[in-house]
């Protein structure tokens, strides 16, 4: 019974992960405001406007703070958690830039522009849904490896909309 029990603590110690600390991601988030703080620097010494400028470090500081996460900790539920939290972080700077976008237009386009975001949602919602049923129709795939796939993809949506609602603000 003490071999059984001692195989399976090993067991349970080999297969399981550390997860990030509260300190860890504070430091790495200290070094990610740091490296921004330089970036914001240099590009406003280019001359870069500042609108540039901020919508480069912010979206810096969500590719950086990812890339740190993930180089910590290569478990695949980590990989799959730091792709999450960017997605978050990604659908912060949505709503920023969103409204952004709507504080530059009148009351009729803000309603126009209520109602694109409106069908965005619906579109993102949709394609998720297809996402999910696409992966999981894949029988042959690795588990982990789909998770990191969708979690990539559910990203990718956020993230480009976001660039799409910056390149907006940059034509008016």
């Amino acid at each position: 019974m003490k071999q059984v029990m001692v195989i399976l603590i090993g067991l349970l110690c080999y297969n399981s992960y550390a997860q990030l600390s509260d300190a860890q991601i504070n430091r790495l988030r200290y070094r990610v405001d740091s490296a921004a703080s330089l970036l914001h620097e240099r590009l406003i010494a280019k001359s870069i406007p500042l609108l540039n400028t901020t919508f480069t470090v912010d979206t810096f500081k969500v590719e950086q703070l990812m890339k740190y996460k993930i180089s910590m900790d290569t478990s695949k539920s980590e990989y799959v958690s730091a792709i999450n939290d960017a997605e978050i972080e990604y659908d912060l700077l949505l709503d920023k830039y969103y409204k952004l976008l709507l504080s530059m237009h009148d009351d009729d386009t803000r309603k126009s522009l209520a109602e694109a975001q409106k069908k965005w949602v619906e579109y993102r919602d949709d394609e998720i849904k297809t996402i999910e049923k696409f992966y999981a129709e894949q029988k042959n795939t690795n588990l982990k490896n789909k998770e990191v796939a969708k979690a990539k993809e559910h990203m990718e949506l956020t993230k480009d909309r976001v660039v799409e609602l910056f390149k907006h603000i940059l034509e008016n």
